[in-house]
């Protein structure tokens, strides 16, 4: 009879750890430079805003496409 080993792939812990903290602080700067830029153009007047170009509907998507942007 003859049998073959199998072996599984290392699975770095550590690594993985590592990679997921990584991930999450990284969600989290995201998050915090989309809020404060959602909080300052929400501070603004509704005449600042027209001068730029921007309707206070439109605060939440614009905030969160300049992060992405970054």
């Amino acid at each position: 009879m003859s049998y073959t080993t199998t072996t599984t792939p290392s699975f770095d812990v550590a690594a993985k750890m590592h990679s997921l903290i990584e991930g999450y602080r990284a969600n989290r700067a995201q998050k915090r430079a989309e809020r404060q830029t959602f909080n300052e153009l929400a501070a603004m007047s509704d005449r600042d805003l027209a001068d730029i170009g921007i309707a206070r509907g439109e605060i939440r998507h614009i905030a969160a496409q300049a992060v992405v942007l970054r």
